[in-house]
């Protein structure tokens, strides 16, 4: 019996280890601005909530209808897509969080996450944590050195499409404002100093309500005062002082000025224009 158990435990874990490895491989996730169960987009936040758990697990998250990284084309394998699953009964809440593959293929399938609550919105947010825990195990980082089938043939496709004739386009390309970010002076690299350590040393004022920072590996989260989770995020890029701001309704650039203020250009898709939002410095 005890033989038994031990061999049961290790099949489990090298489950689990294939999954994460297989994961590994994959350096984004994309979520979707609405799940198919729902009747409107981040209905009950969800999609919102979705996204904040996968950054808890250490995945970098694209919207599907966002602005798109650097790195990252709209026919780029190396993302897998977000479905969350819903099997609700009568008296139960469940669902089932699926990452699919640029082919379609099921490389991940969380647990059946339940909740008994009545309320709508608190069932159903309850049951995707519990969903996500299945994500502890795996224990999720990428390594752009690794190599599975699923990402050969990525590599495969995207070569092919590389390889057709580029038809020209004599229409203004809209996708600009990523690519638009100003180089750092020499004055501006030099003001390193001004960017925040940790949240509680720096806080920042936007009209009458505080924010404050907290530094991440992947640059900045943005938090308002009393709220335990982050609205924004400032991801780095090959600018020492310059980032992407990225939020769960849009994306846009920022970087701190000489007085460490936090200004942000946020881009508005639907009529292609941007906006500016200051972060005063406080302390």
């Amino acid at each position: 019996m005890r033989n038994t158990y031990l061999i049961f435990t290790l099949l489990i874990g090298f489950c689990f280890t294939s999954v994460g490895q297989n994961l590994n491989s994959y350096k984004y996730v994309s979520v979707p601005e609405k799940f198919d169960f729902l009747k409107e987009s981040n209905q009950y936040q969800m999609n919102e909530l979705t996204k904040f758990l996968f950054e808890k697990y250490g995945f970098t998250v694209v919207m599907e209808n966002g602005l798109k990284p650097l790195d990252l084309s709209l026919k780029s394998c190396n993302v897998l897509q977000t479905a969350v699953l819903e099997d609700s009964g009568f008296f139960e809440t469940r669902l089932q969080v699926v990452l699919r593959n640029c082919e379609n293929q099921e490389v991940f399938i969380s647990k059946v996450g339940s909740s008994r609550e009545k309320d709508y919105k608190v069932a159903y947010q309850q049951a995707l944590r519990d969903a996500f825990s299945s994500f502890e195990a795996v224990n999720y980082s990428y390594d752009h050195n690794s190599v599975t089938e699923e990402s050969i043939g990525a590599r495969k496709q995207e070569e092919k499409e590389s390889e057709k004739p580029v038809q020209e386009n004599t229409e203004p390309k809209p996708e600009v404002i990523l690519t638009a970010i100003p180089q750092v002076s020499k004055e501006a690299s030099t003001i390193e100093k001004s960017v925040p350590d940790n949240k509680n040393e720096k806080v920042y004022v936007s009209g009458n309500v505080e924010f404050y920072i907290l530094n991440t590996d992947f640059g900045y989260q943005l938090f308002q005062s009393q709220m335990e989770e982050p609205f924004a995020k400032l991801i780095k890029t090959g600018s020492a002082n310059h980032f992407i701001y990225s939020t769960i309704q849009g994306q846009g650039i920022a970087y701190f000025d000489k007085d460490g203020n936090l200004n942000v250009e946020i881009l508005n898709p639907q009529i292609n224009s941007t906006s500016i939002k200051i972060y005063e410095f406080k302390n």
